[in-house]
Parts: structure tokens; sequence; C-alpha cells
């Protein structure tokens, strides 16, 4: 995996050493509000976490999976980034901030960042991702960096439940 640089961020490889760090970040339960998850119960489930994902491939090997902990430069960690990379050139996005990073424009930042790398590095040109319908703020970034809302009938959106929605960027 490689280290992404953005003009304000750097984007590093999420890797065991980040639990202790990334604990204290996804500690806040605002995170949790549109998620179907809660905040994780330590630091050691981080690291297991963490030590899984670092194999970088689904275990049947046919997905790619990218981490980034998001540092703003000469600082430690604010978030997170991902990307499931499929055989069909498509990546599934996701970031998650902590609240108290919120408005800086960073998950933009680094998101961007890390669209720009999967395009170069792994020639993905169609990005989705899930959103809840009352996450305005989720939604609002999605539509910063391009992404549209997809068809209703797109057959990504099949697995969805009827409070999720699917968000569409082709390069």
């Amino acid at each position: 995996m490689s280290l992404i640089r953005t003009d304000r961020l750097l984007l590093e490889p999420l890797v065991p050493g980040h639990a202790e760090a990334m604990f204290e970040v996804l500690r806040d339960p605002q995170i949790y509000r549109h998620l179907d998850y809660g905040p994780p119960p330590s630091a050691e489930h981080l690291r297991s976490l963490y030590q899984r994902l670092q194999a970088g491939r689904s275990p049947d090997g046919s997905e790619l999976w990218f981490n980034w902990a998001v540092m703003p430069q000469g600082a430690g960690p604010v978030g997170y980034v991902q990307a499931t990379v499929l055989p069909n050139g498509s990546a599934w996005v996701a970031y998650v901030f902590s609240p108290s990073s919120w408005g800086r424009g960073w998950a933009t930042e680094a998101t961007r960042g890390m669209i720009g790398h999967l395009a170069e590095a792994h020639r993905v040109r169609r990005c989705m991702a899930v959103a809840e319908a009352d996450n305005q703020r989720s939604i609002a970034l999605l539509a910063r960096l391009g992404f549209m809302p997809a068809d209703a009938h797109d057959p990504e959106a099949a697995g969805l439940t009827p409070t999720e929605r699917l968000f569409i960027l082709t390069r």
C-alpha cells in the first residue's frame, strides 16, 4: 500500500501500530449516529482488525482492501478512509472522521486523494459509496466530490436497507 500526500494531509497505510491513536479518535459516539455499528470496544480489538486488514485482499483474493489513517501534517490521526476494489474496475469507498475534525475539509481532501490514487494506481473508474438518507453531512461531502445518486434500479443498490442511499462517481 502506498502513502498518499495531499496539500494538508498524509494518508498512511493503516497498521496495527495505529490502534491506540485510532481508538481515541473512534471512541466518540457522535461518529456512529448514521452507522450500523458502534465504537470499537478496545485498542486491542482495533489492533486485531488492522492486522487482518493488512492482508490487503479478501480471503478469496478477488477484492483488494485499502485502509489509510488520515493525518493532518504534523498531527496524529483524525479518521480513516478505505476502499474495496473489485475485479470489474469499480470500488466501494468509505470514510470515518472524528467530530473534532468535521468542517475543516479534511474528509473531502482525504477521500479525493484516495480516489485519485485508486484511479491512477489501480485503474478504478467507478466509485460507489453509501450514506444514510438523513446523513446530510456525508451526502454533501459526496456531492462535493462529484458523486451522483444512483438510479433506484442500479444492481449495486440491491442489498441496501430502506434508509440507505447509493452514490456513484464515474471517472
